[in-house]
């Protein structure tokens, strides 16, 4: 019998937690004690193999991955290697051999190599900067390039992968003071899209998949004018939040089937709902809901049913039932977690 479990990594609490998601009632409950991982910042999972890494911002900063109990969604620690810069954001390759890690305050990606199990097995190496604040990067689903935000820089460049190391091979500008953050794919990896920290926007790009190259399609507001926001600004080490009156979007994500697209925004602590155009990839603006206080992280279920939000300052995560017709969110649970909720990663097993 198939089972669903969500991973919670909790920042502040320094775990990661784990619940049972059952997708035809919507429900959350807990399965299986935390564990911990101090200043647990991102998580990526490899389902095939049964785990879970996780970044930390530690000191040391580190990349740890969790063996998942396919029965019961308990993890336990299979190996950890130190990361050479704090991270923001973790990913695993399209091919399953490398996790790539983006730090913001170093401006710069990490690479670790995994062994044929998926274990660390190599030091954590440092590639080319992709520029001011790096706050996502992630691998085609060819594999064949690897690409990263640079909030700070406006930017977001493309490597060429060669024997696991990055080469950079473009860049494109987005509108200065805009802050790209994360950035996701379509299944085909036609479409590149990116949401904007500082500006709201979400910018869809078509991909050429022999260079690598991204051309902008569209640009698209994700913050309405009735929330009266102001641009945001970049946050820095130990400098203040943009506050409740400017924009502060966080995480970018896909339901299962492309048809809909979410964001979300802490400030207004609100989600943001896109219908995408099979054919063309372009989005359409659909409506904003409410969510849990500072929605940081948010996750689609494997069926594409449901989606999941976290927030960082509330200690807890919702599901919400999307409507097929419409996308709209329906809340169908909610349950706590631990302190600093940051992100959300879903394993069907």
């Amino acid at each position: 019998m198939s089972q669903t479990h969500v991973y919670v990594g909790c920042a502040t609490a320094g775990t990661v937690d784990v619940l049972a998601f059952d997708p035809q009632a919507g429900t959350l409950t807990p399965a299986a004690h935390s564990v911990e991982v101090d200043a647990v910042r991102s998580l990526a999972a490899d389902a095939e193999r049964g785990l879970l890494y996780a970044g930390s911002s530690g000191k040391p900063p580190a990349l740890a991955a969790l063996r998942i109990d396919p029965s019961s969604g308990a993890l336990s620690t299979a190996g950890t290697v130190e990361l050479a810069d704090n991270t923001a954001y973790i990913s695993r390759d399209a091919d399953g051999a490398t996790i790539r890690s983006a730090s913001y305050h170093q401006d710069i990606v990490n690479s670790v190599a995994l062994d044929a199990d998926g274990l660390p097995c190599a030091p954590a190496t440092r590639e080319p900067s992709p520029g001011e604040k790096a706050h996502s990067v992630r691998s085609s689903p060819d594999g064949r390039f690897v690409y990263a935000a640079a909030l700070g820089s406006d930017r977001v460049v493309w490597y060429s992968v060669s024997a696991g190391s990055l080469t950079l091979a473009g860049a494109v500008d987005a509108t200065p003071g805009s802050g790209p953050r994360h950035l996701i794919f379509n299944a085909d990896g036609s479409r590149v899209y990116v949401v904007h920290e500082m500006s709201g926007e979400v910018a869809v790009y078509q991909r050429d998949a022999d260079t690598g190259a991204l051309d902008e399609l569209q640009r698209i507001e994700s913050v309405p004018a009735s929330l009266g926001l102001k641009p945001g600004f970049a946050r820095t080490s130990g400098g203040p939040v943009p506050g409740p009156d400017a924009i502060w979007c966080a995480d970018i994500r896909l339901g299962a089937d492309g048809t809909y697209l979410f964001t979300t925004e802490r400030s207004t602590s609100t989600v943001s709902t896109f219908a995408v155009d099979q054919t063309t990839g372009l989005l359409e603006y659909l409506r904003t809901t409410d969510t849990e206080q500072q929605p940081r992280g948010a996750a689609v279920d494997a069926t594409g049913t449901h989606l999941l939000v976290c927030g960082e300052k509330s200690g807890h995560i919702s599901a919400y039932r999307i409507d097929p017709a419409d996308g709209t969110l329906t809340a169908t649970d909610r349950a706590t977690t631990g302190a600093g909720p940051l992100w959300i990663e879903v394993v069907a097993h």
